[in-house]
């Protein structure tokens, strides 16, 4: 019972509700892959965070609807990547290649004071 009402608590928290907000939600895959785009010149960052059972891969979308690998995340792992407003991300199974999701950076650094949107992979 004590155990249930601490994380009742917890969810209530103002970090955790923050966190919800800053979540990115993801596009679905077949959006980004292989279409050009421009970017802009606005600073931002993401914290992708692998909460699958397998590794992915973290691709960066180039302007020009290249796929650019940048990262392999362990199951559980995180990492906060520098990017602009505007640059596409994309998450593949490392195993078999298959797109997980496409995530978009939608806020500034500057405007968020450093905080980065959270891109979940499920």
């Amino acid at each position: 019972m004590l155990r249930k009402l601490s994380f009742a608590l917890l969810l209530a928290s103002p970090s955790v509700a923050a966190a919800a907000a800053d979540e990115l939600d993801p596009v679905p895959a077949r959006a980004i892959i292989g279409h050009a785009y421009i970017g802009e010149t606005a600073p931002s960052r993401i914290l992708f965070i692998n909460v699958r059972d397998r590794p992915v891969k973290i691709i960066w979308i180039g302007f020009d609807g290249v796929e650019r690998p940048y990262a392999t995340l362990n199951e559980g792992q995180e990492m906060v990547q520098p990017t602009f407003v505007g640059h596409r991300w994309l998450a593949r199974d490392a195993g078999d290649g298959d797109p997980l999701a496409g995530f978009i950076a939608t806020r500034s650094e500057r405007r968020s004071n450093g905080v980065a949107e959270i891109a979940i992979i499920r």
